[in-house]
C-alpha cells in the first residue's frame, strides 16, 4: 500500500521581513500517457492552538506531460504542513515553496525531502 508524503511541520517566522505569506504547492504529471490523481492538504498552525488548522484540500486529475500550481494564503501561519498523494501515474512530482510578501522563496520542500506517513490527517 502506498503512503502519503508530508512536509512535517515548517516553522514559518512570526517576526521579521522573511515571514511567509503564501504557499505554493507545484505538480508534475511527467508520464508519458498516464493521468495521475493528486490530493493535497495544507494545515497551519499558530503558537496558541495545539491542532493543525486545514487551509487548503484539493483532489484533481493531472493529465500526463501537464503541471498544475496552487496558490494557498498562510494568514497567522507560524507553523504549515503539506500532505500529499498521488495515484496511477508514478512519475508525479510534488514540490512545496513558501513566499515571502514580496515573492522571495523563503523555504522549499522537494518530494525526495518529504517523509512518508501512514495516513492523511483526518480533517472535521
Amino acid at each position: 500500500m502506498k503512503m502519503p508524503y508530508s512536509t512535517g511541520l515548517l516553522f514559518n517566522s512570526p517576526n521579521g521581513v522573511d515571514r511567509a505569506t503564501q504557499l505554493i504547492v507545484t505538480c508534475l504529471n511527467d508520464s508519458v500517457n498516464i493521468p495521475s490523481n493528486i490530493e493535497l492538504q495544507v494545515f497551519r498552525w499558530d503558537t496558541s492552538q495545539n491542532a493543525r488548522i486545514p487551509i487548503g484540500h484539493d483532489l484533481f486529475q493531472l493529465p500526463a506531460q501537464v503541471s498544475k500550481t496552487l496558490l494557498y494564503t498562510l494568514n497567522a501561519a507560524d507553523y504549515f504542513e503539506v500532505q500529499s498523494d498521488f495515484f496511477s501515474a508514478t512519475s508525479t512530482i510534488i514540490q512545496a515553496y513558501s513566499l515571502d510578501s514580496v515573492g522571495n522563496i523563503t523555504q522549499r520542500v522537494l518530494q525526495s525531502e518529504m517523509m512518508w506517513i501512514d495516513r492523511f490527517t483526518n480533517i472535521p
